[in-house]
C-alpha cells in the first residue's frame, strides 16, 4: 500500500473543505439569491460616503510626522471614509493590555486637525475563550472583573487619546452568547452615551437562519441574536470575509446573501450597518485571496442591496480590511465600483 503522507492528509482534507463549501455556495443560489426581483442600481446609488477601514497599529505605536498623517486623512477622506478603525491593542494572556499605543494622542490630534469630521475608533482586540470552541484564546468574558477592565480601558483610552469611541473585535463569539451583550452593556455605562461603540460580527447563519445548528452557530449568527448586538451598539461592521470558498462567483453570492440576510435581522433599529471587503493577500484555508477580494467583495455588496429582499436603507457603507494591504489597484476598483468614479 501507498503510504499516507502528511501533505496527502492534508490535501485531502483541503478537497473536503472545498467540497463543502462548493455545495454551500450552491445552496446559497438556490436558497434565492439570483432568482428574486432585483434593481440594477451600480455601487454609487448606495454610497452614501459613509465607509469604513480599519488601520493597523504603527499609527498610534511609532510617531509620524504630522504631514504625514495629515496626507492619511485626506486621502482617506478623498476615498469616501467616514470612519476609521485603528488597532490600538489587545488584551494580553497575563490580563492586561498590550501597550502598543504610545502615540495614539499624537495621531488622533493630528488626524482630526486634517480631517475634523472623520469618526477615529480605538480598535481593541479581543482573542475569547469559548468552551467547547477548538480555537486558541484566553480572554474569559463570564468573569466579571475582567469585562469591568476590558470596560474601564475603553473609556481610558477615549479620554487620554480623544478617540470617539471603541470598536471591539472579539472573536469567537458564538451565537447567542450572553457575554458579550453583557459586556456592551458595561463599556457603555463606562463610556456614556455620547462615544461611538461599534463591533466587528460574524456572518449572519446562511441557510435556516432561526433554528439552531450544531458547529453552524460557532461562526455565524441568528437574526434574533443580531438584533440583541445592534440594539447596544452605533455601529455594527460584519466580517463577511474568511468564508472559505474557492472561487469569486461563489464568494459573490455569499456576499449578496449576508447583505440580504443582516440587513434584514437589523432592519428597524437605529444602527449604521456596514459589510467588510477583503483586500488581505494572507492565504489560508478560511481566505483566498483569487476568491475573496475587493471585485468579488464589492459585487456582493451590490448584488445584495439590489434584491428585493434586502433593506438598502440601513446599510452605511462597506469597510476595507486592511488598509495595508490594500493596493493602488484595489483602490481604483473600489473607486470605479462603489465611488461611481
Amino acid at each position: 500500500m501507498t503510504k499516507i503522507t502528511r501533505a496527502h492528509r492534508q490535501k485531502y482534507k483541503l478537497l473536503q473543505v472545498w467540497l463543502m463549501v462548493i455545495v454551500l455556495g450552491l445552496i446559497l443560489i438556490r436558497r434565492g439569491c439570483i432568482f428574486r426581483p432585483a434593481t440594477d442600481f451600480p455601487g454609487a446609488h448606495f454610497n452614501r460616503g459613509a465607509n469604513a477601514v480599519w488601520l493597523g497599529v504603527e499609527w498610534v505605536k511609532e510617531p509620524y510626522r504630522k504631514s504625514e498623517i495629515a496626507a492619511l486623512a485626506h486621502n482617506l477622506r478623498q476615498r469616501q471614509i467616514r470612519f476609521v478603525y485603528v488597532f490600538v491593542s489587545y488584551l494580553k494572556p497575563n490580563g492586561e493590555f498590550n501597550k502598543t499605543y504610545s502615540q495614539a494622542s499624537e495621531f488622533v490630534q493630528g488626524f482630526k486637525a486634517a480631517q475634523p469630521n472623520l469618526n477615529v475608533q480605538a480598535w481593541i482586540g479581543l482573542p475569547l475563550k469559548q468552551p467547547g470552541i477548538p480555537r486558541d484564546g484566553w480572554v474569559d468574558l463570564g468573569d466579571v472583573m475582567t469585562r469591568q477592565k476590558i470596560a474601564a480601558f475603553c473609556a481610558d483610552i477615549i479620554r487620554l487619546a480623544g478617540f470617539d469611541g471603541v470598536h471591539l473585535d472579539p472573536e469567537p463569539v458564538p451565537n447567542g452568547d450572553a457575554n458579550i451583550l453583557a459586556l456592551l452593556d458595561e463599556i457603555r455605562h463606562a463610556i456614556g452615551p455620547n462615544s461611538t461603540l461599534s463591533i466587528a460580527t460574524p456572518r449572519i447563519q446562511p441557510i435556516f437562519p432561526d433554528i439552531p445548528l450544531p458547529f453552524v452557530e460557532w461562526v455565524t449568527w441568528s437574526p434574533s441574536y443580531y438584533r440583541k448586538v445592534a440594539e447596544r451598539v452605533e455601529q455594527i461592521a460584519v466580517m463577511v470575509y474568511d468564508s472559505g470558498l474557492p472561487l469569486s462567483a461563489l464568494y459573490r453570492q455569499w456576499g449578496h446573501f449576508q447583505v440580504i440576510g443582516t440587513s434584514r435581522a437589523v432592519d428597524g433599529i437605529d444602527v449604521d450597518l456596514l459589510f467588510g471587503i477583503p483586500t488581505s493577500e494572507e492565504k489560508t484555508w478560511t481566505h483566498l485571496p483569487s476568491a475573496e477580494n475587493m471585485t468579488s467583495g464589492l459585487q456582493g455588496v451590490i448584488d445584495g442591496l439590489n434584491d428585493a429582499e434586502a433593506r438598502p436603507s440601513i446599510v452605511a457603507g462597506v469597510a476595507i480590511y486592511p488598509y495595508w494591504e490594500t493596493d493602488a489597484t484595489e483602490w481604483a476598483t473600489y473607486e470605479s465600483l462603489w465611488l461611481g468614479r
